[in-house]
């Protein structure tokens, strides 16, 4: 039988190479994720149309068009998986603080305030997601969590609510608002729990304990966030 060779790398060789291949892609990455920076900087709070648009994402990046397109087809199909990856951020991070809670009322004070302290640490973020109406979607997950809350909220007894269609709007839009009016300028992080009480009183929680529940919870993300979220800076 011939004897056939087999051309071997050697192990250096390999080794450089593998080490390349992965400098080369954890580059890409940063450059996506850099580009995906730039394109929520720029779009919150505008038309997504048009190639001005393009010219402000790139320029704020600091990179030509051809890259930006090396990496997405279009502004439409970057600023979806932006929105995508920002929905499954949030969801990741509310998770580690949030579902570990049983109380309804704790939940609800910490998974609206969650979004109102991002908002208050990256005001881009804020923009791009109430611009884009992130925060609308009557099938989400954001909403079927909230939905779940003043469910329980109103088999403990915590709650009382028309119904929690309705409660869960309020809490919707009060969230909306509140973002809108902490990107604008409202730095006062005593906004951020004095909303939160409010929304808990009018689900018929008593007022004392809408603002205790609203003080420890916001208490507890200041100790618990920083480990948990990699967003997250100190704030107040």
């Amino acid at each position: 039988m011939d004897h056939v060779e087999t051309a071997t790398r050697p192990v250096g060789e390999a080794t450089k190479e593998d080490h390349r291949v992965r400098v080369a892609r954890e580059r890409r990455e940063r450059m996506r994720a850099h580009l995906l920076q730039s394109v929520m900087a720029v779009c919150g709070g505008r038309k997504l149309t048009g190639a001005t648009v393009i010219e402000d994402v790139v320029r704020h990046a600091g990179v030509s068009r051809g890259t930006f397109y090396k990496y997405f087809d279009t502004l439409d199909e970057a600023v979806t998986q932006l929105a995508f990856e920002l929905a499954e951020q949030m969801t990741d991070d509310i998770h580690n603080v949030y579902d570990v809670l049983t109380d309804p009322v704790m939940r609800t004070a910490t998974g609206f305030q969650t979004f109102l302290s991002r908002a208050w640490i990256d005001p881009d973020w804020g923009s791009f997601i109430t611009h884009l109406g992130l925060l609308s979607g009557e099938d989400g997950l954001i909403a079927s969590k909230v939905k779940g809350d003043i469910r329980m909220g109103v088999e403990t007894g915590d709650y009382s609510v028309v119904a929690v269609d309705f409660a869960a709007d309020l809490l919707m839009g009060a969230k909306h608002e509140a973002i809108r009016r902490i990107i604008s300028g409202e730095r006062d992080t005593a906004y951020i729990t004095g909303v939160a009480a409010m929304v808990l009183r009018s689900f018929g929680v008593s007022p004392s304990k809408a603002e205790k529940t609203s003080e420890n919870a916001f208490k507890r993300l200041r100790i618990e966030a920083p480990g948990m979220m990699a967003w997250w800076r100190p704030i107040g």
